[in-house]
C-alpha cells in the first residue's frame, strides 16, 4: 500500500473525540482511586498523565512522515484511544502492547483498588464510579473490536 493512502488525515472530530476519551477515561481512572486514598490518586493522576501525555505520544510520534498535518502524536494516539488497531508508522505489537498498558493502567489498577473498597465498604458514589469507568471500557474494548473486523 502507497505511504499516501496511510496517512492519518488529523480531523478536528478525530483529535477532540480521542482527546475526550483519554481524558474522561484518566478522570474516572483517577476518581476511582482517589475514593480509595487520595495521595494514591494524585500519585496515580501524574503517573497517568506523564505515560500517557509524554511516554505513549512520544512513542506513536516517532516519524510526522505518516500524518497528513503534524499533530505532534495526538493524531495516532487519539486513534489508539478510539479504537485504532493498525496506526500508520506503528508495529501490531507496539500497538498491542501500548493498549495493553492502557487498559491495564486506566481500568485493571483502578477497578481493583475500587473494587477492593466496596466490599469493605459499600458506597453509592464508588459503585457509581465503578461503573461509569466499565463502561468506558467497555466502549473502548468494542471499538477496537470492531477495529479488528476491518
Amino acid at each position: 500500500m502507497p505511504a499516501e493512502e496511510e496517512k492519518i488525515v488529523a480531523t478536528k472530530s478525530l483529535l477532540s473525540f480521542g482527546i475526550l476519551t483519554m481524558s474522561v477515561w484518566v478522570a474516572l481512572g483517577t476518581a476511582a482511586v482517589l475514593l480509595v486514598s487520595p495521595v494514591l490518586g494524585w500519585l496515580f493522576l501524574g503517573f497517568s498523565a506523564f505515560s500517557i501525555l509524554i511516554v505513549i505520544r512520544r512513542q506513536m510520534c516517532s516519524l510526522c512522515y505518516y500524518c497528513q498535518s503534524c499533530t505532534k502524536g495526538f493524531a495516532k494516539t487519539s486513534k489508539l484511544f478510539l479504537g485504532g488497531n493498525h496506526i500508520p508508522g506503528i508495529g501490531r505489537g507496539t500497538t498491542v502492547g501500548m493498549t495493553s498498558f492502557i487498559y491495564a493502567l486506566l481500568t485493571v489498577i483502578p477497578v481493583t483498588l475500587l473494587l477492593s473498597s466496596v466490599l469493605q465498604q459499600f458506597s453509592l458514589l464508588k459503585v457509581s464510579v465503578l461503573v461509569a469507568l466499565l463502561s468506558v471500557t467497555a466502549y473502548n474494548a468494542a471499538a477496537h473490536t470492531r477495529d479488528l473486523r476491518r
